[in-house]
Formats: structure tokens, C-alpha cells, sequence
């Protein structure tokens, strides 16, 4: 079992098969215990086994929430920055004359590409609109953007901004995850190393036995 070329996942199907079979076929059983592999230490490698499996479970569910979540803000902004965009280039054309609705709004310049920068221009132009100043809502409205509008695009910034958050903690979430089952997988991989090295030896005439275990033996 040449784990160290082998996926996570192959590793911890080959690495099943050994802990089963050294458990329950009893040629192979009775074979390593006379070189110190009682009961007690072939249990031990069964509940690393069962670690691992828990863990990578848990981490595969949390990559899963993690993908899901980073989708749903990736489409609710899109659908937020193709509103805005919208009601932006009508505000450059409704506050063509006016410098302080320009400068307040951020209505020039190129718009932020990070996150947080471009939330803020978004954010800002939002509720310096709701704030009203000046009849901005008044002026919009000549044109078709109504203040329910804007209202609703500030309530899925607040949207956006409480799915950001879940996405940094799945983000967390699937880090630890990661990290513990990597420790996992090194604790199995020192105990199928040790265990093969002696298969090795006890089963030397039983290759049968050997490959059942996941163990390449050479002709």
C-alpha cells in the first residue's frame, strides 16, 4: 500500500479494508499476534480508523456548506451590483449638474473590485439616498427609480453582509476540519506503516493473505 502517492480518500478505503480484514480474518489475526498485534493494539488501530472516518465526514460536510454558502453570495451580489449599476448610471444622468450629489453618492470614478471597498461605495450610496437630502429620492423617483427600490437594495446589502459572515465561518469551520483530519490521517498512515512492516514478516508465505490486506507483493 503505496499510501503516500494516494488520495485522502483512497487512503482511508485501502486503510478500512486493512483495519477490517486484520480484525475479522483470523489466518491474518492469529498471524500477527505472535508479533505483538494482541486484541488490544488491533482494537487501537480500529478506533484511529473510526476517527478518521468521523472527521473526514465532518469535513466533507463542512466543505460542502462552504461551497453552498460562497454560492449564495456570489449570486445575491451579483444581483445587488447589476441593481446598482443600474440606478447608478440613472443618478449620473439625474445629478449630471449637481457637484455635492456626485461627491456624496460617489457617482464618479470606477467602481471598487474588492470586496469591502465596493460594499462601501454601495452602502454609502444607499443611505445618503434614503437619507433624502436635497429631494435626492424625489429627483430618482422622475425617473423611475422609486425609494422602495433603494430600500430594497439596502435590505440585501444586509442580506449580503450576514452571508459574508457565514461564509468566513464556514471558511474557519472547513480550516480546523482540515487540519484535524490531516493529524488523523498521519496517526493512520504511522499505524498502517507499522502494521504492514509486520504483516510483512508474519505473513511472509501467505501473499493471498498479504493482498488482502492492501499489501503489493512482488512475484
Amino acid at each position: 500500500m503505496h499510501y503516500t502517492k494516494q488520495t485522502i480518500t483512497s487512503f482511508i478505503h485501502q486503510a478500512g479494508i486493512l483495519v477490517h480484514n486484520s480484525k475479522n480474518v483470523d489466518d491474518i489475526k492469529n498471524a500477527v499476534m505472535q508479533y505483538g498485534y494482541d486484541e488490544r493494539r488491533l482494537d487501537d488501530g480500529e478506533k484511529v480508523f473510526s476517527m478518521l472516518k468521523e472527521i473526514s465526514f465532518k469535513q466533507h460536510l463542512a466543505k460542502s456548506v462552504k461551497i453552498e454558502k460562497f454560492r449564495q453570495k456570489q449570486n445575491l451580489q451579483s444581483k445587488i451590483h447589476r441593481d446598482y449599476m443600474k440606478y447608478l448610471k440613472i443618478a449620473r444622468i439625474v445629478f449630471a449638474e449637481d457637484f455635492k450629489a456626485r461627491n456624496v453618492l460617489i457617482l464618479d470614478g470606477t467602481r471598487e473590485r474588492t470586496y469591502k471597498e465596493w460594499y462601501f461605495q454601495v452602502s454609502v450610496f444607499c443611505s445618503i439616498m434614503l437619507k433624502n437630502d436635497d429631494d435626492y429620492l424625489g429627483r430618482m423617483a422622475k425617473y423611475g427609480i422609486e425609494a422602495s427600490k433603494i430600500e430594497e437594495l439596502r435590505q440585501q446589502l444586509v442580506d449580503l453582509n450576514d452571508l459574508n459572515d457565514e461564509c468566513l465561518k464556514s471558511a474557519a469551520e472547513l480550516r480546523q476540519l482540515t487540519a484535524q483530519r490531516k493529524k488523523m490521517v498521519v496517526k493512520m498512515q504511522n499505524y498502517v506503516s507499522d502494521f504492514i512492516k509486520i504483516a510483512r514478516i508474519a505473513l511472509e508465505h501467505s501473499p493471498k493473505a498479504l493482498q488482502s490486506l492492501g499489501v503489493n507483493v512482488k512475484n
